[in-house]
């Protein structure tokens, strides 16, 4: 089994346990059973997913907000609610939160199944124009727009976690694959200008991303090449 192949049950494996913790705290949700929505609040802790806490913490006060309850201050254990309202509520918030990952989590499975298709399984050679997605909306990826589109994804999970040396070393990696895009494709529809302003930003936010030891410094740098990237793609048409 390669890396690739790895990867891919790994994800399964957090998809899979997220689908069994949804379906655990759901039906004992229904049950409107107290101790056993309580143990299966508690086993939600096993998905092991980075972040999730925040996401419960998070998905809890809006759903309190919705029931006219104001989140003042939550209780840090799920045993010391005494208020069974308010216990379903935090209930409801941990499936609010399990469902947003699951979705996160189906969006990423199919955008990983067209990057995969291109760069390590391809079943043909694919040409500039060919059409890799297409949504309800009519909105098309192709693939000359994916390096671009790759670079913002890994440009948003460094603002969002911007100590990740793996996302640093992602956006280079993409930065240098840009730059051998704009060598090999530089004709006026494949928008030479644009590209050489992109390699510049990019360039430009790694050097003084590299120097810098505060997270917030980091993010703050990472927002703002973001918002240049889109102001080129907007202003620079061709």
């Amino acid at each position: 089994m390669n890396a690739i192949d790895i990867f891919e049950q790994q994800r399964a494996d957090e998809v899979l346990r997220l689908e069994i913790a949804y379906s655990n705290l759901y039906l004992a949700y229904m049950s409107d059973n107290r101790e056993d929505m309580i143990a299966k609040y508690v086993a939600v802790g096993n998905v092991n997913i980075p972040y999730f806490t925040d996401s419960i913490f998070l998905n809890t006060k809006q759903t309190m907000l919705a029931n006219g309850v104001i989140p003042n201050t939550l209780s840090t254990s799920i045993y010391d609610i005494k208020d069974d309202a308010l216990l379903r509520m935090n209930v409801q918030g941990c499936l609010n939160a399990l469902k947003e990952e699951l979705g996160r989590h189906n969006i990423y499975s199919s955008q990983y199944t067209y990057a995969q298709s291109v760069l390590y399984r391809p079943t043909h050679s694919f040409q500039q124009e060919e059409v890799l997605y297409q949504n309800t909306q009519g909105h098309q990826l192709k693939v000359a727009d994916f390096l671009a589109v790759s670079k913002y994804a890994v440009s948003v999970a460094e603002a969002i976690d911007p100590s990740n040396e793996e996302y640093a070393k992602a956006s280079a990696a993409i930065t240098v694959f840009q730059g051998i895009d704009a060598i090999l494709n530089n004709s006026p529809e494949d928008k030479p200008i644009n590209k050489m302003l992109h390699l510049a930003t990019s360039f430009i936010s790694s050097v003084v991303k590299s120097s810098i030891k505060d997270d917030k410094a980091k993010r703050d740098v990472t927002i703002t090449a973001i918002m240049v990237d889109l102001a080129i793609d907007f202003f620079c048409k061709k």
